[in-house]
């Protein structure tokens, strides 16, 4: 029987060097990391962690968050847990033509080296937000 897994991406993009530049987006994904271990159960060898910060972590660029994205979905396993957190900048596209959009524009993440990240994998971070109503409960009890 399958024992179940409790895997997460952590994403975060400073994008230092940028007249994008933030601050604090690394700091979220140390103190998500710090919570799902302490509070959540997870092990660290089961947390892939995208900074573009520091070297010695892979980068949070488009092609590695999506590479990382797509592992963790092939590695699904009834009853596994996945949680994903991302901290960066977002924009809006125009909407490709054909899409059923009541408003016109597609959501996207921005990595670090700005390569838009749209479709299918943005679609899956929003999905995983709106599923795992504890991206909310775990912020709430990382935070507060």
């Amino acid at each position: 029987m399958h024992e179940m897994a409790k895997k997460a991406v952590l994403i975060g993009c400073n994008y230092p060097g940028t007249k994008a530049e933030l601050k604090g987006c690394i700091n979220d994904v140390w103190r998500m990391h710090k919570c799902l271990i302490h509070k959540y159960g997870f092990s660290d060898k089961d947390i892939t962690v995208l900074i573009d910060t520091d070297n010695s972590y892979t980068q949070s660029t488009g092609k590695n968050i999506r590479s990382a994205m797509s592992r963790l979905v092939r590695s699904a396993q009834p009853g596994d847990v996945f949680f994903v957190h991302y901290s960066g900048h977002g924009t809006r596209l125009p909407a490709e033509t054909g899409e059923d959009d009541d408003t016109g524009y597609d959501e996207c993440i921005v990595p670090t080296d700005m390569n838009l990240i749209t479709g299918w994998y943005s679609y899956s971070l929003l999905f995983m937000f709106y599923m795992f109503y504890v991206l909310y409960y775990a912020y709430y009890h990382c935070y507060y």
